[in-house]
């Protein structure tokens, strides 16, 4: 099996692309979330249709950041846990 590394830099692995698969309840709430707004926008009149995207498309640009960094943080996380490990004492 080729390295994580390898893999990662040859692009074979996108962690940010991974949907949520195999969880029973994320895809109800899915399909329940997805029916509510649908059925919420069709009571909105053009105008406050716009302002709704709007508000979700700032919505989802704030969830993928927060992802990002708590991907961000748990990696260096376990990089820290790993260097303890290896080296027997805190990493820096």
């Amino acid at each position: 099996m080729e390295s994580i590394l390898n893999r990662l830099y040859a692009g074979e692995l996108a962690p940010a692309e991974h949907a949520v698969e195999g969880n029973s309840r994320y895809e109800e709430l899915c399909r329940i979330s997805l029916k509510e707004m649908d059925a919420f926008t069709k009571k909105l009149d053009e105008e406050a249709r716009r302002e709704f995207d709007l508000l979700m498309e700032h919505y989802l640009e704030l969830t993928y950041m927060e992802k990002t960094q708590t991907f961000s943080d748990g990696f260096r996380l376990g990089a820290g846990i790993m260097c303890e490990v290896f080296y027997g004492r805190e990493a820096a």
